[in-house]
């Protein structure tokens, strides 16, 4: 028997570089879409936890004023406030918390999608076109006159 010849048919898939660059502004596109929703999510997270912050901020303002009396001058009734301002933070803390977990769940992904762009895709996708990540310390002219404008505009 006559031994055949398997010949592999290999498609040669060919990209072109405005393939590449649309495909980058799309994964730079979906990066900035991660980042806005994150910001929205954490906007709509401040509004629906404001009033228990708010009490939070003042009884850790009032633990905070109370140590530093102590620490002036001690006393019984101080030690006394200063333990039940930091029982009353721990029970604040929870609720706070309590709130925040269904904005967090949406939150913790979108930060971890954004992460692995930031770190991953968009450096592996520059290296690809040929603009490997470098680190830049000096500003370049576009982006100091950028800078500029809107400081005038302010």
């Amino acid at each position: 028997m006559p031994k055949q010849k398997v010949v592999e048919a290999q498609a040669v898939e060919e990209v072109s570089r405005l393939d590449m660059l649309e495909a980058f502004a799309e994964l730079v596109s979906e990066r900035y879409g991660y980042y806005t929703a994150r910001r929205l999510t954490q906007q709509e997270m401040n509004g629906a936890v404001k009033e228990e912050a708010k009490a939070l901020r003042e009884t850790r303002k009032t633990l905070n004023k109370s140590v530093a009396s102590y620490i002036d001058e001690p006393d019984d009734g101080l030690r006394t406030a200063i333990h039940e301002a930091q029982k009353t933070i721990e029970e604040q803390r929870k609720v706070v918390k309590e709130k925040k977990a269904p904005f967090m769940k949406k939150i913790s992904p979108l930060a971890k999608a954004q992460r692995y762009c930031d770190n991953v895709a968009i450096p592996d996708s520059l290296k690809e076109l040929g603009h490997p990540l470098q680190p830049r310390f000096s500003l370049s002219k576009w982006i100091t006159d950028a800078l500029e404008a809107t400081k005038k505009k302010a």
